[in-house]
């Protein structure tokens, strides 16, 4: 029973530590404006509290929308992004926080934090800080390791080959931002955007530049200029009609 106990605290301290090296490659944390078990932006400063902690405990965060840092702005892969999922439960609130990449895979998820404080704001609170408990366990150190292999890949990009490694290839391509699917469907002037769950629906089109590294979109709200980075990723520049700033999306390839 020992021996399964000590393997067992063995194994845990393996995956903190390996989830640990992988989160110290990312120099940024992207928090939404909204989290889909709310309604509504920064309900009960849900958004603005997952940004103070992450910044109490190392992390360089922004709220999605803000000004981002130029190198931010130009791969959006330098970033995790914050995610909480509410658990059910009758007299509690419990919350998990979660990071993901930019392709969509989580690289952590805390300890379930719970509350019992019947006030919505204060057991969201309660909870989320709970949860932190475990973010505060990583001991998160920026190690550049990250920003030095992006770096090291983007070093040849006047060869032929790596601009062409970095195009997407195939007639249809799946992208993910916001938590929803879209479909890029190549054509001669560029690519035609579907919703993924709407295949004949078209929502616009991206059409490609004189240089052809370089993209033009309309497609409503998603209208703005765009290209694709290293790993493949479509980074969408746009103003946002609420606000009239510059912003910048990233589709993550599927």
């Amino acid at each position: 029973m020992l021996r399964i106990l000590f393997l067992g605290i063995v194994l845990i301290s393996t995956l903190s530590v390996n989830a640990q090296k992988n989160i110290n490659e990312y120099k940024y944390v992207i928090v939404p404006k909204s989290y889909n078990f709310l309604k509504g932006e920064d309900k009960y400063q849900l958004n603005s509290l997952t940004k103070f902690l992450l910044t109490k405990y190392g992390f360089e965060a922004y709220l999605k929308e803000e000004n981002f840092p130029e190198d931010l702005r130009a791969n959006g892969c330098k970033a995790l992004r914050a995610n909480i999922k509410r658990k059910p439960g009758m007299f509690l609130t419990r919350l998990v926080f979660e990071l993901t990449d930019c392709n969509g895979s989580v690289v952590f998820t805390s300890a379930e934090g719970k509350s019992r404080e019947k006030e919505y704001k204060k057991g969201y609170h309660e909870a989320l800080r709970n949860a932190f408990i475990s973010v505060e366990a990583l001991n998160y150190t920026y190690s550049g390791d990250k920003e030095e292999k992006i770096v090291k890949k983007e070093e040849p990009i006047q060869t032929k080959e790596v601009v062409e490694a970095s195009s997407p290839s195939g007639n249809s391509i799946t992208y993910l931002f916001n938590d929803v699917s879209f479909l890029f469907k190549k054509q001669d002037y560029g690519y035609e955007i579907f919703k993924n769950e709407e295949k004949q629906n078209s929502i616009g089109k991206i059409f490609k530049s004189g240089s052809g590294k370089n993209y033009i979109v309309q497609a409503g709200d998603l209208s703005g200029n765009g290209y694709f980075d290293g790993y493949g990723n479509f980074i969408l520049e746009r103003i946002n009609p609420a606000t009239n700033k510059l912003i910048t999306d990233t589709f993550a390839r599927q």
